[in-house]
């Protein structure tokens, strides 16, 4: 018996990790909308199950009968009967599209199995099977069956959605402070489903000043942030959320002791650019007196720095929560009691796992299949205690098969993110809850030290004083942006990268990227000339390196040749 259970367990995680690769071998079937939840796609699209998995609908039935391949015949072919085609709800109206390209049409997308009228509703004979309904998150929750449990609806006033991709807005308002309360469990009101992306609750810091009256319950763009001093995270929604409940001895501090200022961050997804669209959507707290043994906070580990090319079956992304870094922000033991991972569509993997002294210590997360639709959450009935010095290495993959060019990091549905999110207690162990990545620089070297490997790397943006003047006067004493690598640039250049710790890996692209963010444009002059040697300066490395090996006469052949096609390829360009 237990053989047979093992087999038959091995079996089922077989076809849960097999059957995202036959959306690859459709056009756009990584991009299937479900035909009446917006925002959510479907994975299993030759299923009645979203998901994947169990009873076929028409289109699987009769991409089966197809060899489980993509042909004209099966494109052809209207299989859920609503008057289009396979071919053009899938975005390859005239039957050509192969394996490994990208179709025709990449928008517009519609499901080929489920019959859909012109007015975006399910047919009568599809309504039976397909689900349109949300689930109710809490119905289980005790803290609500609680009589001393208060709860309040925070909503946004009616408000005009811009007709942009990507748009945060945020509104502040007043927590109860009468006394101290714990936030125990939110849901949200989704009043517009269109463009609802996700939704973040921030406590504002308490020993600042209140945000005035006059400012409160106003709707403000407000980029990644609702305000300098309301950015501490005490909930968060995102698309296949329901809500949350906190069942332990633990709940986010509000009132005269805690947070008595909030904001509420809303991302609304508009690709379409629709511009009649509004938005009054919210969340309901539930907050009690009956006060739990701990505070709780929020962490956020991951990887900030994000290009993934295009064409790819799987690309990693790596975002590492140094132990020296966790030493300095890990104040004593936290206990980590619940993770959810979070990337958007190109996401098909994910994991954040815990190194203790430099050896495996635990797992927080494992998304073998990542649905950003249908995210997973880890609840811990107990919590997971992490060390001051203890290294969190969150791990993406990503799946780009159906973009034609590189996706970058970014708030928009289009863009990617790869951040983990660690609920844990007591918030006090913690105080500065963020421990992410920019490559393999983290979140103390970029902001809290403001110094990696020697480098003061803001110093030497923003600071004009001492050695940093000397450096930047020199390169641009020597070097001729936008010219010809002259000899004296790269007699300069040649002592700077070896020596000076500003001009080296990834601190240095670092330095270029923020230039360019922040449009430092005495900066962005300065790196312009600075790269003026690069591809010179790389090929005599090269040279270099060929002369001091020990190589036969074919390999040195073979390197010559690639020296002389980089050195052509260096003039064209010039």
């Amino acid at each position: 018996m237990r053989i047979g259970t093992i087999l038959k367990t091995l079996f089922c995680v077989g076809i849960a990790t097999a059957y995202p690769n036959f959306k690859d071998i459709l056009p756009n079937g990584n991009e299937v909308p479900h035909p009446c939840k917006a925002n959510y796609l479907w994975h299993g699209v030759g299923h009645n199950n979203p998901l994947g998995g169990g009873s076929r609908n028409q289109f699987g039935l009769d991409f089966k009968t197809a060899g489980l391949s993509w042909t004209p015949e099966l494109c052809r072919k209207d299989s859920d009967g609503d008057g289009r085609t396979n071919g053009e709800e899938l975005g390859d109206p005239e039957c050509v599209w192969k394996t490994g390209s990208l179709p025709s049409r990449l928008s517009d997308i519609t499901h080929p199995g489920v019959c859909t009228l012109s007015d975006g509703s399910v047919c009568d004979a599809d309504k039976g099977w397909v689900d349109c309904q949300v689930e109710d998150g809490l119905k289980n929750c005790d803290v609500l069956k609680e009589p001393e449990t208060l709860n309040r609806t925070i909503r946004f006033p009616e408000t005009a959605v811009p007709a942009e991709e990507t748009t945060y807005s945020c509104m502040i308002f007043n927590l109860p402070s009468d006394q101290d309360y714990h936030l125990m469990a939110y849901e949200p009101y989704i009043d517009n489903e269109m463009v609802m992306h996700h939704i973040i609750i921030y406590g504002c810091d308490p020993n600042e000043d209140p945000v005035p009256d006059e400012q409160l319950n106003t709707v403000t763009k407000c980029g990644m942030s609702a305000a300098s001093n309301c950015n501490t995270m005490i909930g968060l929604w995102a698309v296949g959320f329901t809500g949350y409940c906190i069942d332990g001895p633990m709940g986010f501090r509000i009132g005269q002791g805690g947070f008595k200022q909030a904001a509420l961050e809303f991302h609304w997804n508009n690709p379409q650019l629709e511009s009649n669209w509004k938005d009054s959507s919210g969340v309901t707290l539930y907050y009690t007196p009956k006060l739990r043994a701990n505070d709780a906070g929020i962490m956020m580990t991951g990887q900030v720095n994000l290009e993934i090319p295009p064409g790819q079956q799987s690309y990693t992304v790596v975002g590492k929560c140094h132990s020296e870094c966790s030493r300095k922000l890990i104040q004593d033991p936290i206990n980590i009691f619940w993770a959810t991972n979070h990337m958007h569509y190109l996401g098909h993997e994910m994991n954040i796992k815990v190194y203790r002294d430099g050896v495996y210590y635990t797992e927080l997360t494992n998304d073998a299949i990542y649905n950003y639709d249908s995210p997973g959450e880890k609840k811990y009935s107990t919590a997971v205690q992490v060390l001051p010095g203890d290294e969190i290495v969150t791990t993406c993959k990503f799946k780009s098969l159906s973009r034609p060019k590189t996706t970058f990091y970014g708030d928009a549905t289009s863009d990617e993110m790869c951040f983990g999110f660690l609920a844990f207690y007591p918030a006090a162990n913690m105080p500065f809850s963020t421990c992410t990545a920019w490559k393999d620089i983290s979140i103390c070297n970029l902001w809290l030290q403001q110094e990696h490997n020697d480098c003061k790397w803001v110093d030497f943006m923003f600071k004009n004083v001492n050695e940093t003047k000397r450096v930047r006067d020199e390169v641009m004493a020597n070097c001729k942006p936008f010219g010809n690598c002259l000899s004296e640039c790269k007699a300069t250049l040649q002592i700077l990268f070896a020596e000076h710790p500003c001009m080296k890996g990834d601190v240095y692209e670092l330095i270029k990227d923020q230039s360019l963010d922040l449009n430092n444009t005495e900066m962005q002059a300065f790196i312009v000339a600075a790269d003026s040697c690069k591809a010179e300066m790389a090929a005599d490395v090269y040279l270099q390196n060929l002369q001091n090996d020990n190589v036969n006469g074919s390999d040195r052949l073979g390197g010559i040749s690639l020296i002389l096609v980089s050195l052509i390829m260096y003039m064209m360009i010039k």
